[in-house]
């Protein structure tokens, strides 16, 4: 699933809701978007399972991630690993994020529904993001 959540402030689109994963992604390009400076950038750990082998992380960054809107948000801070990645996706949010946010994913309707804090928060997922994503795979 695809969707655009708000990350440090800015609407970050082809965001990957991954299940799966265990730890969350941002690409190095997409870091320099947000205009993090790099000495915020703490020391982490090589994993696998993105590209063929290990990727060596640029470091780890904690930033504020933001789904719904002004009436009814949920906000957290979040640690993404920002890694030179060739992916389809600017960031992948993994089970730790969904864990946190509390999220149910409904694929057959291609939202996730969450708390916020005037009631339920419904996000579309882009489905024109998600065809884009496949023709290109």
């Amino acid at each position: 699933m695809l969707c655009t959540p708000t990350i440090n402030n800015v609407a970050i689109t082809k965001t990957f809701i991954d299940r799966g994963a265990g730890l969350n992604v941002i690409s190095s390009t997409t870091f320099e978007t947000l205009q993090v400076p790099y000495d915020q950038l703490m020391t982490t750990r090589p994993f696998s399972g993105m590209t063929y082998g290990s990727t060596i992380p640029l470091g780890q960054v904690r930033l504020p991630v933001t789904f719904g809107t002004c009436n009814n948000y949920h906000y957290e801070l979040i640690d993404f690993d920002v890694a030179h990645v060739g992916l389809l996706y600017n960031a992948i949010l993994g089970y730790p994020t969904l864990a946190k946010f509390m999220v149910a994913t409904h694929h057959s309707y291609n939202v996730l529904k969450m708390p916020g804090c005037s009631g339920v928060i419904t996000v579309a997922c882009d489905e024109k993001d998600v065809v884009y994503s496949l023709e290109h795979a």
